[in-house]
């Protein structure tokens, strides 16, 4: 397989991609679809493109689900002690 040809597979498999991630957060916020595509393991780019917005909204939601989520364990530690 030529350099031309791998390049043609990997246009096409990211085009899949897109696409299956649009299809799996069809229906979710922005929020909630970015939180999902970073869990599947998406990079940030990848991610902006499916949810048409920019790279940088998309580090910004991370981070607050995941400043969220520590607090809440914080919280649920406090509780269960």
């Amino acid at each position: 397989m030529n350099a031309h040809e791998v390049a043609r597979l990997e246009r096409k498999i990211d085009v899949l991609i897109r696409l299956l991630g649009a299809r799996c957060v069809e229906g979710k916020t922005t929020t909630d679809a970015i939180q999902m595509l970073g869990r599947l393991g998406l990079d940030r780019p990848e991610i902006a493109t499916i949810c048409d917005t920019t790279p940088n909204t998309v580090s910004v939601r991370l981070s607050e689900a995941k400043r969220k989520s520590q607090s809440s364990r914080r919280a649920n530690a406090r509780r269960d002690a």
